[in-house]
């Protein structure tokens, strides 16, 4: 007996809006801001609170006993390391936007479907004629996902992606029916 050898073919769901975008470097500060405020403003304050604390209890030793100068010394340490907490998110943040300035021509291509996105790479030609060039993969996330977040601003949409990935949709590469359809959809991701 044959058999057939048949290939189930399943076609692609249909997008519900697409759109070709490109991501300015103010869009990008503002977007790590956003994640910086959701992600690491609490734990910033929590350890700002625990230095401030064991600082206060320093200044208090040093009043009641004023010959022990390892209390100055400690509750110096203590002020400084609430400075460097605060410091090291400007300075991150600052990195950061000089290591994208040069993907900042970059263009990418977003799919929305009804219970995933996509986010594809628009490789110029010339760089794929390149012998060393790899095809860079899409990323595709689920709606679902307990680890995305969406925030949406003025001008723009924050997607981040398990508290490590920050992905901006500038509204400026929107028309109003893709705004509303990405913002629908971006709604059940809220934390």
């Amino acid at each position: 007996m044959e058999t057939e050898n048949t290939e189930l073919v399943t076609a692609e769901e249909p997008s519900l809006c697409q759109f070709e975008f490109n991501v300015t470097i103010p869009e990008e500060d503002d977007a790590f801001k956003v994640f910086q405020k959701r992600y690491v403003f609490k734990r910033n304050v929590i350890k700002s609170i625990g230095f401030g604390i064991l600082g206060i209890g320093f200044l208090v030793n040093s009043i009641i006993h004023p010959d022990q100068v390892m209390s100055f010394i400690l509750m110096a340490v203590c002020a400084a390391a609430v400075v460097m907490i605060w410091y090291n998110n400007v300075k991150i943040r600052r990195s950061l936007m000089e290591a994208l300035k040069m993907l900042e021509d970059d263009r990418y291509i977003f799919t929305l479907y009804g219970d995933r996105f996509r986010i594809e790479t628009i490789v110029p030609e010339e760089e794929r004629a390149a012998e060393d060039f790899e095809e860079i993969p899409p990323q595709e996330f689920e709606l679902n996902d307990p680890l995305l977040d969406a925030v949406e601003k003025d001008d723009k949409f924050v997607i981040i992606v398990k508290r490590a990935t920050i992905y901006v949709l500038p509204k400026r590469c929107m028309d109003d029916s893709q705004t509303e359809t990405v913002r629908e959809k971006l709604k059940a991701v809220r934390l």
